[in-house]
């Protein structure tokens, strides 16, 4: 303890007693407070005189049939009650908080292609853990007084709010086995304009980043087609619609399962990526921090399962060889 540190000693006057005198007190009757407390009316009057016994002063007129607050009785139950009501409000939040399911926000294309085939895992280790799914696109409506886990974007997140990279933001062509074939397949990369480009409303520039990091910019698409949200275009990629610039982590799965393919080796990895986010406050509950290590270790699991090798540096970015 530092030197000339003092701890304040509190001066609190026995608590069962106050408990029994401030019912007493707020239903006028010994009797009603020993219902309330499930105790008789007699244990009521004793804890009470012990309470009086302590300050040395009465608090009650005890009158025929009629229980009267003396002046004291009057100046202390105010003091009473607010701490028991303090002591209620912070009970039914801890207790709230243990009930209550830890919420989770988290992008469309996140929630759908990397988190949901993950989380039976977590139910599995963590059985006593509610969680409850809601995705957002914009900043806005990622809520973080009901939001307690966040994956969104480093530069959406508010400042006052605690982040930590959680997916590093990789990009990649992918399409459909069946384009790898035809009259136009792919590779070549020159073949790419005869096929259409998928786009995702949210992230019109994957395609325009790739090629530039690729050092294709003179390639221009057959045509182009637009979709609200990149689940869409990944979809349609898949059903062999045409190509699509993917976030390689999120689709990993539909890669080991030769629903998508990488007609080219390259992939660019943006300096921006997705973070795990949470108000200060939150990381204290066990289990929030429960679910933010479970999430570290999914990730770590699915970056190591990607080879990650022949990274050359261009400025901000980088172009990525997948061997």
């Amino acid at each position: 303890m530092p030197r000339g540190f003092q701890v304040r000693r509190r001066r609190l006057p026995p608590l069962n007693p106050v408990r029994s005198f401030e019912a007493a007190a707020r239903h006028g009757s010994f009797t009603k407070a020993a219902e309330e407390l499930h105790v008789t009316p007699v244990a009521i009057s004793r804890q009470v005189a012990v309470l009086e016994g302590y300050f040395g002063i009465p608090l009650f007129d005890r009158l025929h049939q009629t229980l009267r607050l003396t002046q004291a009785g009057r100046d202390f139950l105010p003091c009473a009650t607010a701490a028991f009501d303090l002591l209620s409000e912070g009970a039914r939040k801890l207790q709230t908080r243990s009930s209550e399911p830890v919420v989770i926000c988290a992008y469309p294309s996140v929630a759908i292609h990397w988190l949901i085939p993950r989380l039976s895992r977590f139910h599995d280790s963590h059985p006593d853990i509610e969680i409850r799914m809601t995705t957002a696109v914009a900043p806005k409506e990622f809520d973080y007084d009901e939001v307690d886990i966040g994956l969104q974007y480093l530069h959406d997140a508010r400042q006052d709010l605690i982040t930590q990279l959680l997916l590093p933001d990789i990009i990649q062509p992918a399409c459909s086995p069946k384009l790898l074939g035809g009259p136009h397949p792919l590779p070549p990369a020159a073949n790419l304009s005869h096929h259409i480009f998928l786009h995702s409303q949210h992230r019109q520039q994957d395609w325009q980043e790739w090629l530039q990091a690729a050092g294709l910019d003179d390639i221009k698409p057959a045509r182009e087609l637009t979709f609200t949200g990149s689940s869409l275009a990944y979809q349609a990629a898949a059903e062999g619609m045409g190509v699509a610039v993917v976030q390689r982590l999120l689709v990993d799965e539909e890669f080991r399962s030769g629903r998508l393919v990488a007609p080219f080796n390259l992939a660019a990895q943006r300096t921006k990526g997705i973070c795990m986010v949470s108000r200060p406050e939150r990381l204290d509950d066990p289990r929030v921090a429960a679910f933010r290590t479970w999430l570290e270790a999914e990730a770590d699991v699915a970056i190591a399962r990607l080879d990650l090798s022949n990274t050359i540096n261009l400025g901000e970015e980088a172009v990525l060889e997948f061997s």
